[in-house]
């Protein structure tokens, strides 16, 4: 008696309806799982641009280069020409590709596509800044923007002026403090990180910027 071979295969109807079962869960799922690596991209440069400033910090003090701000007040932002001056010194600890201090931040510094913090609250989602603060890109490919020449915030962009340039996500808030009374400087012993956000405002336009959580956890 004859045995009878059967080899089993998929039809092409089987195999075709089995790849577009496998391209819908991917569309669905890829969008989701880049933007959780590029979250993690950007926490882990976020990491590394704070101990960067940080270290410049301490070798600028250690060399007594940082300018007292004398700020008096508890209640409000403080202001000095210092703060200006004490960034560019800083700017002097890092390896720099580019430093714009000549009323050209747009050059180091994205400022049409950007959320800021803009000095002007009609600025739609705070996009924009000021040319003549002061900016710098370092050889790490972060860019690094001063608020305004006379108040505290640091801004970084971890993601080098790429977008989607958006605070909390690939850019953050630091502040030039000192350990005792934090933004409201008389001498600079540290930089530290703005508070968490979870709620839309001025400094976290989209909601839910983890600006010290991020660091920390």
């Amino acid at each position: 008696m004859r045995r009878l071979n059967f080899n089993f295969a998929f039809t092409l109807a089987e195999v075709l309806i089995t790849l577009g079962i496998i391209g819908a869960v991917a569309a669905m799922t890829m969008p989701s799982l880049i933007n959780h690596t590029k979250d993690k991209q950007y926490k882990a440069a976020y990491k590394k641009a704070y101990s960067a400033i940080n270290q410049a910090l301490v070798y600028a003090i250690s060399d007594y280069k940082m300018l007292p701000i004398n700020n008096t007040s508890e209640t409000s932002t403080p202001t000095s020409e210092n703060i200006g001056e004490n960034f560019k010194t800083i700017s002097g600890y890092f390896k720099t590709v580019k430093t714009c201090f000549d009323n050209n931040a747009d050059e180091c510094w994205s400022c049409e596509d950007g959320q800021a913090g803009a000095l002007y609250s009609s600025a739609p989602d705070y996009l924009g800044c000021t040319k003549d603060n002061y900016a710098f890109v370092d050889n790490s490919g972060f860019a690094w923007y001063l608020y305004s020449n006379r108040e505290a915030p640091i801004i970084v962009d971890v993601n080098g002026n790429r977008k989607p340039n958006r605070l909390g996500k690939d850019r953050f808030v630091l502040y030039f403090s000192d350990e005792s009374k934090g933004m409201f400087i008389d001498e600079i012993t540290v930089i530290i990180p703005q508070k968490d956000y979870t709620a839309k405002q001025r400094w976290c336009p989209s909601g839910h910027c983890l600006y010290t959580t991020l660091l920390f956890e």
